[in-house]
Formats: structure tokens, sequence, C-alpha cells
């Protein structure tokens, strides 16, 4: 105590003074090493260690959320599995980490029923129902028994075949998929037709029809392959009935070989609206006097192509010319063929521009469904319902995964369907776009070269159509299924190519992945298809319908997979009719599909995933991913700053280097930027469960295999170091080096405070402008 009456206690403690230690003299880099070595040394161990604040973690993409592209909303969750380190010397960080949480109550979903459903498409018994008491005649129903294995009519079927025998007037087929909607049409059309020729008893009349005999109907169909298979499956009902002639015409054909196969004659056309028109126009030879029917298939998909105009004009080209009572031939077809054009549309869902489409093309039109309880109450009320319904034995599921681990899932999803041999033959998966399609196909294929043949067995001919499209796949075979062949189709591929890809999926004896865009969801009837996957969610609900139709087809069963990011996507399942497709987490998948280590192309080897967990498997197949697209042909690690490096050569002359392109490092940024933009083009009420502002691009450059998002989303948010020029009376911008903020693969400059408030202004233009990239 001193003099004042005050008392000092300075209390030391027992922990030993820490001395205070000062480098001087050398590079201050060294400086800073000791500096921090000595700090190190000096940090709490033990219990103290714990009482340390927490050290913020960065996100995936490297940088703070204040980089974040897009703001985020949704509220990011604790790592789901535990991160662990990898061997290669490159970073990586986890992809399981600062994921969203996701809404759903996994807990409470309920569980799959035991019992398969009753097929509600399949074909009815055949003691009770058969095509001979449906009025068809002998000779066909018999041709369908014998030849193509058909005993009995499914339920639509036994529905439309005795309305349009013996009635003329207009008919709207609604049925769901797989339900047999195409024999629906022909069964009767065709039957009719050979009547001309021969007897109710089956004897031949005096004069019998052939293919100079007159056009009797057209079809019409909105994609290619949807005429292909129309035209296959007439050509074996035609067989019983050789006599009678179809051929096709369409987009990507020969004009002057479709303009010779009419002019040699055909009773029935099947065609495209497009082509038609063209043909309508130009072919005079093409006569539609003697034409009585036409049919529309899938008329809602041809209205959402654009192809109102052609349509109106083809009916009102047909309506116009005279319908001629007797051919060239003195033929009668009055009596026999309808005294009218019957017009007939045929459609799994009913949407408004059906409606408009029927009011184009229908008179007085009976709505023909596989229920007769639905026809019944539809001619009491006037009024036709939607339905929105797949077959009751598809079994259909969503899987929540955050956008980081959509790749690895999606891998370890199709090798989880392929790991017992026979259980599943061919899977389709479907991506919103074309470019999308191609990266994904030259992700997963592999880059071994082919084994040569033993000079026992002569080599096979490859079919060149399908060099490009066709290839075996790596990442997805396992010691059960050694080969999968992977398949890729889309609208900007040639027609042969288009063609003959479609048929190498359907022959294939091996088990297939066809990787497509939208123009496989309509009609195609491929066999043994066992699982669909929606990788990319459809722009409008009806058409998940027609998606998943593709499975489950004619009674057979059938699974459809749904992936939906975690928040806002999750609601989603609500417009996919009753029953709502159970929600599951993708932990399950990825733990089973990556249950043992995946199988890398050369020259990668598979000790990469030969890891104890599947959680270090996953990260492991992630950051090869990440590190092929990184990869040069020659080896070396690609050049990422997209740069123009100086280098001084002989003579101290300066020469510009470009950095080194990896060709699969382009198809991710151009697959990325393609899919960001169909991202935004869903249909309008749905755009509050697809909110493009929700999306995170850091994490979803990663289910591409890309460090960072590239930039030129929409021109908005790039730089532009050029002002606008002028070429051929357009306006053409020419960018320089991408903004900080969206390509700054080197991790670092200085981030545009207006990228995010650009990128909101260019996401509501681009809502309306689903033609600026190829959905194909």
């Amino acid at each position: 105590m001193d003099d004042d009456g005050m008392l000092l206690n300075f209390e030391i403690g027992d922990a030993p003074l820490k001395s205070q230690v000062k480098f001087k003299g050398g590079r201050w880099r060294d400086r800073v090493r000791a500096q921090s070595s000595v700090k190190k040394q000096q940090q709490p161990s033990g219990a103290d260690a714990g009482q340390r604040p927490i050290k913020r973690q960065r996100t995936e993409d490297g940088a703070s959320d204040r980089h974040s592209k897009i703001p985020r909303t949704m509220p990011h969750s604790e790592s789901r599995a535990p991160s662990h380190a990898m061997k290669t010397g490159l970073i990586s960080s986890s992809i399981f980490t600062s994921n969203p949480t996701a809404m759903t109550d996994f807990d409470e979903q309920p569980a799959e029923e035991a019992e398969p459903a009753v097929p509600s498409n399949a074909p009815l018994s055949a003691e009770a129902e058969n095509f001979l008491a449906l009025g068809l005649s002998r000779r066909v129903a018999n041709h369908l028994a014998t030849k193509l294995e058909m005993k009995a009519p499914t339920a639509i079927q036994k529905n439309t075949i005795p309305q349009l025998i013996k009635e003329d007037s207009d008919a709207f087929l609604q049925a769901e998929t797989g339900s047999g909607k195409t024999l629906a049409y022909l069964l009767p059309i065709v039957h009719r037709i050979m009547a001309l020729s021969v007897n109710e008893d089956g004897t031949p009349k005096e004069t019998k029809v052939h293919r100079n005999s007159g056009l009797f109907a057209i079809i019409l169909a909105p994609t290619r392959e949807l005429c292909k298979q129309i035209s296959v499956v007439l050509e074996k009902v035609l067989r019983g009935v050789p006599w009678l002639v179809c051929t096709t015409v369409m987009g990507g054909e020969s004009k002057k070989s479709e303009k010779a196969r009419i002019r040699k004659g055909a009773n029935i056309l099947i065609a495209t609206p497009g082509r038609l028109t063209d043909h309508l126009d130009n072919t005079k030879v093409l006569d539609v006097g003697t034409v009585r029917w036409l049919v529309l298939d899938e008329g809602d998909r041809m209205m959402e192509m654009g192809f109102e105009e052609d349509i109106r004009m083809i009916v009102g080209k047909i309506r116009k010319d005279k319908l001629l009572k007797q051919n060239s031939e003195g033929v009668v077809l009055d009596g026999i063929l309808p005294s009218r054009r019957v017009t007939i549309l045929c459609s799994a869902t009913m949407k408004m521009n059906v409606q408009k489409l029927g009011e184009i093309s229908l008179e007085d039109a009976v709505h023909i469904t596989a229920s007769k309880a639905d026809m019944e109450k539809d001619a009491e009320t006037g009024a036709v319902e939607s339905h929105f319904s797949a077959p009751a034995q598809l079994k259909q599921s969503c899987l929540v995964v955050p956008a980081k681990t959509r790749l690895v899932t999606l891998v370890a999803l199709l090798r989880s369907v392929f790991l017992k041999r026979g259980s599943v033959m061919k899977a389709i998966v479907f991506i919103s776009c074309a470019d999308s399609v191609d990266f994904h196909f030259e992700l997963l294929k592999t880059t071994a070269a082919p084994e040569p043949t033993s000079p026992e067995t002569p080599p096979t001919k490859p079919n060149p159509h399908t060099a490009s499209t066709v290839a075996p796949a790596s990442y997805l075979t396992s010691t059960a299924t050694p080969v999968v062949m992977l398949h890729k189709l889309h609208g900007s591929l040639p027609q042969p190519v288009r063609t003959a890809t479609l048929q190498s999926f359907s022959a294939s004896k091996e088990p297939a992945v066809l990787i497509t865009t939208d123009i496989s969801s309509r009609g195609l009837d491929v066999p043994a298809v066992d699982i669909v996957v929606e990788y990319d969610p459809a722009f409008a609900a009806p058409d998940h319908v027609h998606r998943i139709g593709r499975t489950a087809r004619a009674g057979r069963p059938g699974r459809a997979v749904l992936f939906l990011l975690p928040g806002c996507e999750e609601g989603y399942t609500g417009l996919l009719g009753t029953p709502a497709p159970i929600l599951q987490p993708y932990e399950s998948i990825l733990q089973k599909g990556l249950a043992t280590p995946v199988n890398l192309p050369p020259p990668a080897s598979s000790e990469e995933t030969d890891k104890q967990t599947w959680t270090s498997r996953a990260e492991a197949l992630q950051l090869h991913f990440e590190q092929r697209l990184l990869a040069t042909p020659d080896g070396e690690k690609a050049d990422t700053s997209s740069k123009s490096k100086a280098k001084f050569g002989k003579g101290g002359k300066k020469e510009v280097v470009k950095p080194k392109d990896n060709p699969l490092l382009d198809a991710g940024r151009q697959a990325f930027r393609s899919h960001i933009r169909a991202y935004a083009t869903h249909v309008r009420e749905e755009r509050g469960f697809f909110d493009i502002t929700q999306l995170h691009l850091g994490h979803m450059a990663k289910s591409f295999g890309l460090r960072e998002p590239p930039g030129g989303i929409g021109g908005g948010v790039s730089r532009r170091t050029h002002r606008p020029t002028e070429k051929n009376g357009f306006s053409t911008l020419k960018t320089g080096a991408p903004s900080k903020a969206w390509d700054a693969e080197d991790g670092v400059g200085a981030v545009d405070d207006g990228a995010a408030r650009r990128m909101k202004e260019k996401m509501k233009a681009l809502m309306n402008a689903s033609s600026e990239f190829n959905l194909g």
C-alpha cells in the first residue's frame, strides 16, 4: 500500500512469460516466415486450443461470400460429410461443404409401396378383348396376332378403333404415354383403305387399289425421329396388306428423292409440318383431292415448336381442294372411306395450345380417352379436363442434389443402375441444351484406343454416321457390367447421324446410355428402356410427363429420377401430378454408386478413386474431372488465365504466345453458359421454383468440372474493350478479357461492383430469349 492508500495487485499467473521476438535484417519475406513460425510455436494446445475463435471458412471458389456473382438467399449448412485431403499436389475444396440446406424433411417422406402397382397402359386380357371383336378385318387381326405378337388391344385402342371405323367425325385422342395411341389411329385407317380391295369375307374385289390409286391419309409429327418411328410401325402393319404403300417427307432429307417417291405413288404420307408445307407449295404432283384423314400426332409439341402457321396452311389447303368421290382409276371411294375429311388430334397432355390447335383443325370432335368414365363425364359437361398422368407402374423419385455434387451424383446413379448384370439395359439422360449434351458425352466416353481384333474374327465395318455419337463409356462400368455404350442425340446433328444414332441405341445388345435433349421426349418407343434420368428439369411440367413416358411402356415396369437443387426447386414436385414423386437425399445414391472404385479412363489411374470411403471417392472423382479439363493434350497443365503472354525469341524479338486450349475445357465453358441461359427460360408459371437469382454460379460451375464460372453468359458482365461495330447491318460486340468477377481463373483481381446488378438485368432479358442458345 502506498502513501495514498491505494493497493496495487499484479497477478502474473503460473504460465511462463512469452518474450516478444523481433527479427531484423535480411529479406522481408524471410522475416515474415520466421515471425509466423514463432507465433505457431506460441499457440495454445490441448484444452486451451478449443477457446480460440473459429476462422471463417472460405467458399468453394476460394473467395468470401461478398465475391458471389449472384446474391444467395438460401441458408448454407455445415459439411454433410467429412473432407478428405488429396495426395495429388493440387488444392481442391470439398464438394460436401458450404452446400445449401434442403428444405425437405426426408424422415417424413412416405415410403415406397412394397407391392408394384397394376400397369395402367398394358394390353387388356386376350380372353376378354381382341382386335377382331373391335371391328378390324380378319386379315389385319391375324397379322397382328401372328407376325407382330399383338393379341389384345390396350384401353385407348379399344375405345378408339370402333369409333374411327364406324363414324366419320373428328376425334381427339388423349391417353398416357406408352399406351398405343399410334396403332389406335393407324389400324382403322389401314382397315378402311384395305376395304377398297377386299370384301368383308376376305375375298378380293375386282378393283384393287395400289400405290398409284391416290393419297388417302396424311400424318403430321413434330420431329423427324417420330416420323421415322411412325413409318416403321406402319410398315410392319402394311406387311399384311402389301399392295398399300407409305412414305415419309421431312427435313434433312433430299427433296428431289422425296418428289420422286411422291411421283411414284403412296397411299399414306408421314411428314413434318415444315417439309409438307414446302411440298404443297412446290410439288405439283402431290394431289390431296383424295385425302380423307389428317392426323396431328403430338399436337402440343408442334404448337410449341412454332408450326402454327404451317398447320393453318396445311389444313386450309386440304380443305380448299374439292373432295373427290372417286379416284383417277374410277374406284368409288364414298361409302367405304369417310364421306368427309376427318381430323385426328393426339396428345398425352392437354394444354392451352392444344385447345387452340383443336379450334384450327377440329370440327365437332369426339374426345376419346382410355377410361370410359372420363369420356362420359366429358360428354355430359361438354368440357375436356386436363390429364397429366404417368403410367401407374412407373416409379418416380426426386434427388435433392447440391450444385457442386451434381456431376459425381450422376455418375454414381448410372453406376448403381448398371451394377447388376442384366437388371438395366438402357437408360436415357435428359439435359436442357445441345452444348451440355456434347460436353457430357465427351467427358464420360472412354479415351482408350479400341482393342485390336483377333485374326480369326473379321473386323466389323464402323458406321461413319455414328463415329462421333456412339462410344464406350468410362466411369459407368463395373465388374458385373464391363461394357456400357454411350450415345448422344440432339437437334443440331445432321439427320443421317440422328437416325443412325437412334437406331444404334435401340438395337444395342450391350447396356447403353442415351444423353439427349427434349428431341427424344415425344413419342419415341425404344425397347427395354428401364430408367429415365432428368438431369435438368423440363422447361414445363407437361414436358416432364412426356420425358418419363420413354419408360414403363405397354405395361413394362420403369423408373424415373429427377435432379433438383436444394431450396426453391423442391416445391416443383407439387406440379408433377399425384402421387407426387418422392424426395430423396443424394447421399444414398453416392454411397451405393461409389461403393467400389471407379474405373477411370487412361492415362489416369484408378488409384485416385481407390479410397476407403465413398466421400473420399466422390471428392477424388470430382478432382479428376477438374484435372482433365485443366490438362492439355501434351499432358501439361492448361493455362486458364485466358490471356496472351509475351516472350522474347531469337534476336530479342518479342513474340505473343497464346494460351493452350483444351477442347474439353472450352466445351465445359460453353456448356455452362448454355445451361445458365436455358435455366432462365422456364415457363412463367414455374419461374418461382427455378429462380435464376437463387443460382450459385460458382457451385454450378463445379458440376461442369470448372474451378470458376466463365464469363460471357449474356455479354452483360464481361468487360467490353471495343465499341460495337457494324457488320452486314447488325451491331456486333467484341469482348476483351472477361471480368474478374466472372472469369478470374487465376484467383485474383478486383470484383466488379455492378456485376450482380447487370446480371439480373441481363437475365430478365434472357427470360424470353430462348433462341439465343441451342436447345436442340
